[in-house]
């Protein structure tokens, strides 16, 4: 029997076949329902008329037609919410008063612990005293920094100002979450309310829960926290590094496992205690639903419960259950109660492993030698790395396109990390549990799981700092891999007579030169030329990609303390568009938001030339650029006026600095490098943090050989730069300006704004559009335009 002769299976496939094109396209929620529903009421009646088959269960056409229809009606819907949330809508700095419920405690705030953002399920928004009907749901906030400590469940009323969150750095066409579309810096609370078990049950439940951990556990609170409530946001980011760089995070969310380990241990329990069984099993069901309630119902949590109480129901009934229509049942639930889902990582990353163990382990474990399958010590070690690569396999895709890496040491990591997990959960419980009772008892419990948590860091320290053992990587090209599927099914359709050997590798011989047509097809046409400019908040990182799909990029953003534009939004848009190289790196000058995220892709990509004005400074950013491109063997080059690079058409010419302003040893951004790239009539002017005097200079030499399509404006729209003399001599017909939202230096500055405003120049702002990015035609001759998010 194949996996689509399952009805459950095939139903889910059609669904979900329906409802990506809905949530990525949108449509008529009400035509594609009433569709469904007729298609359907169709179905039965001809159903009716037709006399039965015999064979197998199927499903008839009329119904798969249903289904895809209804699963379109709910993408669509979702793409709706998505697009019609007033989270999405609000705009920057609006100021807003919001009534809701706090979602996580808040234990205050500490030099060394600042304050997280934490969830509000807010019921109520007014702008001014406007209300706005409709408008809720969950909303991240921060409180105020003297905020007196408040448990989940506290219902407040306060006032703050809407900060939007920086898009993507390279903007999705699919919805996305509203709850992540900003937060709001809360300026006062005005009113609260302590929680109450009749009001809001179940969020007090969870503060009540959050509170006792940290109580019993201490030290070990936060990491406890997270395992059994998904709460983290009092976690140290440097651990919640540690355990996404060994591929161990899933154990800090609240997945399958967890849910599982529970129900097992309720089974358990209910068999020591000589309970009868039915009682035990409902009492199962009805406390982990109380407990997927109590944590939020996460994807992965919720896929785990409806696939054990539908096991448990199964027997209930003594009715036998396969696994993939369990699993498919689960999945339809969850997306047609929310189809938005489907996005989420934690559902992606769940259904991806489960699928992955069921489907890969039983034919990986018929090839290993039997007489490790069937000895003990075999069997402990054998089948759990089985079970690990098989996970690995089928969630890889997924975290690449996700999270932009893999880690290959998780297959080894999980297998001491998962028993430690499961070791500290059932601690947790004992000590949860038994420390009101016997105080003592419950103490030597918290002891022994904080044991079990520090040798699970452990793992994951080590794990993390195993040479190669993760790895950044590009996301997933699904074009060039859905054309492999094809080339590999269309080869082992032609060659159904052939041997079975003869056959696979006629199909792999298919796959590989897909694999190298479909690249080279692509580039051996002049694709264009495309300037991106990044959002890094404030400081400057642009991306050129030339026609034969080489990269340079200028600048690579800011760097502080908390925050490496390099490492969090540069080196996630190379990936996404699939760069391992950059022909050169330009520094315009070594100010920390322009050279900030330079070790990190120094670090993250190979460069093949540093180009940088060169001045003797002693900044230990500026030395750290320059050790880490030593140490990475990247040749480097000054920028001088004069200089130009050439790749595939397209000229990068320096027009600054000269060196007699570097040897006057002026201010960086004196000497800040400014170019002109050329590709065929277009024209760009990339100039830096260049002020007024250094545009004069350039005016008075250049002229009209400045003219250029595309200004990136000086300074970041500081009013030292962007003359009226250089905007003569550029015309430009249009401004970017690389900012970050609500700069407290005020960029753009009213006066540079209204400046270009007088020379009628349209401006775009990466702190209002997110990236901004420019398409010119094959051979620069034909024009240019944005191109859209």
């Amino acid at each position: 029997m194949t996996y689509l002769s399952l009805p459950l299976v095939t139903a889910f496939l059609v669904f979900l076949t329906g409802l990506l094109p809905g949530l990525r396209f949108g449509g008529s929620v009400l035509l594609l329902g009433a569709g469904a529903v007729l298609v359907l009421a169709g179905g039965v009646v001809l159903g009716r008329e037709r006399p039965r088959t015999t064979g197998g269960p199927s499903l008839p056409p009329a119904l798969l037609v249903a289904f895809a229809l209804a699963g379109a009606a709910l993408g669509a819907g979702g793409n709706r919410a998505a697009r019609d949330d007033c989270r999405a809508r609000f705009p920057e700095g609006v100021r807003l008063t919001v009534r809701g419920v706090l979602g996580a405690d808040f234990r205050g705030a500490t030099e060394d612990d600042p304050v997280p953002l934490l969830p509000l399920e807010v019921t109520e928004v007014r702008a001014g005293r406007e209300l706005i009907p409709g408008c809720g749901g969950e909303v991240r906030v921060r409180l105020p920094e003297r905020t007196a400590p408040m448990l989940a469940g506290a219902e407040v009323v306060a006032r703050g100002v809407w900060s939007r969150s920086s898009p993507p750095v390279t903007p999705s066409a699919w919805p996305r979450d509203p709850s992540f579309a900003g937060f709001l810096e809360l300026r006062g609370i005005t009113g609260s309310t302590p929680p109450s078990l009749v009001a809001h049950p179940l969020l007090t439940l969870r503060g009540r829960a959050e509170a006792h951990l940290y109580r019993v556990f201490g030290a070990h609170a936060s990491l406890a926290d997270a395992l059994v409530l998904g709460r983290r946001e009092g976690l140290d980011p440097a651990l919640n590094t540690v355990f996404a760089q060994s591929g161990l995070v899933h154990l800090l969310a609240i997945s399958g496992g967890h849910v599982a380990l529970l129900a097992g241990v309720l089974l358990l329990l209910g068999r020591a205690l000589r309970v009868p069984r039915v009682p035990v099993i409902w009492a199962t069901i009805a406390l982990m639903t109380l407990y997927l309630a109590v944590i939020g119902a996460p994807a992965s949590a919720v896929r785990s419960g409806i696939m054990v109480g539908l096991g448990l129901a199964a027997i209930l009934l003594q009715r036998p259950s396969a696994a993939l229509p369990v699993v498919a049942a689960s999945a339809l639930v969850i997306l047609a109660v929310n189809p938005a889902s489907v996005l989420d990582p934690g559902f992606q990353l769940s259904y991806a492993g489960v699928l992955g163990i069921l489907l890969l382990r039983g034919a990986m474990m018929k090839r290993i030698p039997a007489v490790w399958r069937h000895g003990r010590i075999g069997r402990l070690l054998v089948e759990p790395l089985v079970v690990s690569v098989a996970a690995f396999v089928a969630t890889a895709p997924a975290t690449a396109a996700q999270f932009g890496q893999v880690a290959p040491i998780s297959i080894l990591a999980n297998l001491p990390a998962i028993p430690l997990t499961s070791l500290a959960l059932v601690g947790i419980g004992a000590g949860a549990l038994t420390e009101p009772l016997v105080p003592p008892l419950g103490h030597l419990f918290a002891d022994g799981t904080g044991l079990a948590l520090d040798l699970l860091s452990r793992v994951a320290s080590f794990a993390a700092s195993v040479p190669w053992g993760h790895h950044a990587v590009a996301p997933p090209q699904w074009g060039l891999w859905a054309v492999v599927a094809a080339a590999v099914l269309l080869a082992l359709d032609a060659g159904a007579r052939m041997r079975a050997a003869v056959r696979w590798a006629v199909a792999m011989g298919a796959a590989g030169a897909a694999f190298l047509a479909v690249p080279a097809l692509a580039a051996s046409h002049d694709t264009g030329l495309e300037i991106h400019f990044l959002d890094v908040g404030q400081g400057d990182a642009i991306a050129i990609r030339t026609p034969a799909d080489r990269w340079i990029l200028v600048d690579a953003g800011p760097r502080g303390e908390h925050f490496d534009a390099g490492e969090r939004r540069v080196l996630p848009f190379l990936r996404e568009h699939g760069v391992s190289r950059l022909e050169a790196l330009v520094v315009t000058h070594p100010d920390a938001d322009h050279i900030g995220g330079a070790p990190a892709v120094l670090r993250g990509v190979e460069v093949g030339r540093l180009v940088e004005p060169g001045l003797a400074v002693g900044k230990p950013l500026y030395l750290e650029t320059l050790h880490t491109a030593q140490e990475r063997g990247t040749a480097w080059v000054a920028a001088r006026q004069g200089r130009t690079l050439s790749l595939d058409g397209v000229t990068l010419a320096f027009l600054w600095p000269v060196q007699a302003m570097l040897d006057a040893n002026p201010e960086a951004n004196k000497i800040s490098a400014v170019m002109q790239l050329r590709y065929g009539s277009f024209a760009a002017l990339l100039t830096g943090d260049a002020d007024t005097e250094v545009e004069g200079r350039l005016v008075e030499r250049y002229g009209d050989s400045l003219r250029s399509q595309v200004l990136k404006v000086g300074h970041h729209g500081s009013r030292t730069s962007t003359s009226d003399a250089l905007l003569d001599a550029v015309r430009p017909e249009l401004a970017a300006v690389s900012v970050g939202r609500r700069n407290r230096y005020g960029h753009p500055t009213p006066e540079t704004l209204a400046r270009l405003a007088a020379h009628h120049v349209p401006v775009v702002r990466t702190d209002r559009e997110g990236t901004v990015s420019i398409r010119v035609a094959g051979g620069g001759n034909s024009g240019w335009r944005r191109i859209e998010p």
